[in-house]
């Protein structure tokens, strides 16, 4: 038999899917987000003041205490690998609710298995493996005398090396939520084409996003209740990002069987 190729993903259609699926899930979102929501709120919270604490140092210039920012940089280190445990762990779950049924994910999500860490050390390889690129075109950069550019390009160069691993792999780290991962190499072959068109899904996903944080803001600062009201605006913030995070697995488990099928 004649192998033959699988349509090519449309990314408006397939963003549009995933939120009609997150909405239509909703009961099992608060149920399988209820608890990591948690921890997720308190890291949040404690990392934007690590970063409003860094961000004064740095405007001091050289009068900067290199002591506090070794300290900031080592607590956003620290909260960094805190935040991928615990998404990591609701990745799992709402991948096994989305593929798998209820009975694969039950209760709060807290049968947390084998499958939840090697999850998150998954994801703890992709930002390193970005971030290493990125160090690399920085000290280049830097060595070039484009010290200026350098911070701007190695930026870049993460986001898009992160996102470009992220979605090229995807069919892997599903896999493991799964209990069927698939090779590193296979997964990115399979995904061949196709990755401009899911970081494209991704984009299109992140405007319904960033349009109900920017409201959440406007609403707060109209009524003057950002600073009357923090921690309400930072629950409902964090809600929204738990909200979306579940949006973007949605889109990675609904293109999912185009890459694991065997006319691929």
């Amino acid at each position: 038999m004649i192998a033959t190729r699988q349509p090519d993903l449309q990314p408006l259609a397939l963003a549009i899917a995933a939120y009609r699926r997150s909405w239509a899930e909703r009961d099992d979102l608060l149920r399988l987000g209820v608890v990591p929501f948690i921890p997720l709120y308190f890291l949040f919270r404690v990392l934007e003041g690590v970063q409003n604490r860094m961000f004064i140092e740095m405007q001091m210039g050289a009068n900067a205490d290199p002591n506090l920012m070794f300290e900031a940089i080592l607590q956003m280190t620290t909260i960094g690998l805190g935040l991928i445990v615990v998404i990591g762990f609701f990745s799992v779950n709402w991948i096994r609710q989305m593929t798998l049924g209820r009975a694969a994910a039950p209760g709060l999500g807290l049968n947390i298995g084998q499958r939840h860490f090697l999850f998150a050390l998954v994801m703890l390889a992709l930002v390193i493996a970005a971030f290493g690129a990125s160090l690399v075109v920085s000290v280049v950069f830097s060595l070039l005398g484009l010290t200026q550019l350098a911070l701007l390009i190695s930026m870049l160069v993460m986001v898009i090396g992160y996102l470009t691993l992220l979605t090229r792999l995807s069919p892997s780290w599903i896999g493991i939520a799964l209990d069927a991962p698939m090779p590193l190499k296979t997964a990115w072959r399979r995904t061949a084409g196709q990755g401009g068109r899911l970081v494209g899904a991704l984009m299109l996903t992140a405007l319904p996003a960033f349009a109900a944080q920017s409201m959440l803001v406007a609403l707060f600062q109209g009524l003057g209740l950002l600073e009357a009201a923090p921690l309400a605006f930072s629950v409902l913030s964090s809600f929204i990002s738990l909200a979306y995070m579940a949006v973007q697995l949605n889109l990675f488990v609904l293109a999912y069987p185009r890459f694991v099928s065997e006319i691929v």
